[in-house]
């Protein structure tokens, strides 16, 4: 397939996802709700998870967070190399939604809770919450076209820097696990204790 192919797909499945005039404003805003405040939500998740969980669990939140920033780190580098821009750059669509104009591929949002799930997937103990990730990620990777700032194309890049940034995390693991995860894990419950927390709301050693 030809890129002039690729990117005549990419606009026309845009085009079918993105708000049309006619859009129910319920959905326009619970759209701007998902693509606002679904990192967050994922951020205090992850905080609770770390809180409430034991040692194991903590560490493969760990692996996530590694694959997570790899994932972005990936993402910056491609877009510094290739600039794609944005669907109202282009004027396209609707665009409902604040954005700057800034290369599109891949969507950082998308990338960020696809990392975070993959690695969380492939661990039994943690395979609901990563599970719940991904349905978010696949969320804000539909609010975001359908409020005119990304387009399909953005989304399936975020996937795949996903990937490679688990594998890539993976390989790299392997290496921290033994000494450099529970250091962290003896700083965090040290500053518990400096902070006088409450065991049973903070709890140590598990």
């Amino acid at each position: 397939m030809s890129l002039s192919a690729v990117e005549l797909w990419n606009q026309t499945g845009f085009l079918a996802l993105n708000a049309g005039a006619q859009a129910p404003a319920f959905l326009i805003m619970a759209a701007r709700l998902i693509a606002g405040w679904s990192v967050l939500l994922v951020i205090v998740l992850l905080i609770a998870t770390w809180v409430r969980r034991t040692r194991d669990t903590r560490f493969a939140l760990l692996d996530a967070t590694g694959a997570a920033l790899l994932g972005l780190g990936i993402a910056q580098v491609i877009t510094r190399l290739w600039y794609h821009p944005r669907p109202f750059e282009m004027g396209l669509g609707r665009q409902l939604l604040d954005h700057a104009a800034e290369a599109s591929f891949p969507s950082d949002h998308a990338t960020l809770l696809f990392s975070l799930a993959l690695p969380l997937i492939c661990q039994r103990r943690t395979r609901r919450l990563g599970i719940a990730f991904l349905i978010m990620g696949f969320a804000v990777a539909w609010s975001r076209i359908y409020l005119g700032v990304h387009f399909p194309l953005d989304m399936i890049g975020a996937m795949v820097v996903a990937g490679l940034a688990t594998h890539l995390n993976r390989m790299i693991a392997q290496h921290l696990r033994p000494l450099f995860y529970p250091r962290l894990i003896l700083i965090y419950e040290h500053v518990l204790r400096h902070l006088r927390l409450p065991a049973a709301v903070f709890p140590r050693n598990l």
